[in-house]
C-alpha cells in the first residue's frame, strides 16, 4: 500500500479498544447512520454484524493501520455476498483528519486486488441516501446504481452501487 499505513485483519479480542478509538474519531458517520455515539455495542456490531445467511466468520473486519498501531479507518467486507462472484463492502470508514488525502482511493485499489485474486467479478456497496459525500466518492471510483434499498427500520434509504472488476 502507498503511504505508511497498511490494511490489517482485526480480531475482537485483541483490537476492540483500537476499533472504538477509531470509531469515536469517525463519529460523524456513525451518528448519521445510527443516531448514537459509538460505544462497545457498536464495536461488537462491527465484528459480528453479517449479511443474511452469513456469520461473523464470513466477514473480513479490517483496519487501516498506521505505523504506531493506531487505526485511521475501518472496513467491513463480506466476500461471496450477494453471490459467489461478488464482494460486498459493508463499511469503509476513514478518520475525518485523514479524509481527502487519497487513503480511500488507495484502500479501494487494495480491496479490488484482493477481490480479483479471490475470483470476484464485482464489488457492491450500500450508501445511505443522506451520505452525499460517500455517494460521490463511490461514483468517482466507477460504482454505478444497481438498485434502491428501502428503509429497513433504521430510518435510512440506501442506494446499492456496483462496480465490475
Amino acid at each position: 500500500m502507498s503511504g505508511n499505513w497498511q490494511l490489517a485483519l482485526l480480531a475482537y479480542d485483541k483490537d476492540s479498544a483500537r476499533v472504538l478509538n477509531c470509531a469515536e474519531r469517525c463519529r460523524d458517520y456513525i451518528l448519521m447512520e445510527t443516531g448514537r455515539e459509538p460505544d462497545a455495542t457498536w464495536v461488537t456490531g462491527f465484528f459480528n454484524d453479517a449479511p443474511p445467511d452469513r456469520g461473523a466468520d464470513d466477514i473480513l473486519s479490517m483496519g487501516i493501520e498506521e505505523p504506531d498501531g493506531a487505526l485511521s479507518g475501518l472496513l467491513g467486507i463480506a466476500p461471496g455476498y450477494e453471490s459467489a462472484s461478488e464482494w460486498y463492502l459493508g463499511l469503509l470508514l476513514i478518520d475525518p483528519a485523514k479524509r481527502g488525502q487519497g487513503i480511500g482511493a488507495t484502500v479501494l485499489r487494495e480491496v479490488v486486488k484482493l477481490a480479483k485474486s479471490s475470483g470476484a467479478e464485482s464489488l457492491k456497496v450500500a450508501v445511505l441516501s443522506a451520505n452525499t459525500d460517500g455517494l460521490r466518492f463511490w461514483q468517482r471510483h466507477g460504482f454505478v446504481h444497481f438498485r434502491d434499498a428501502p428503509d429497513e427500520g433504521d430510518g435510512h434509504d440506501r442506494l446499492v452501487l456496483q462496480r465490475m472488476l
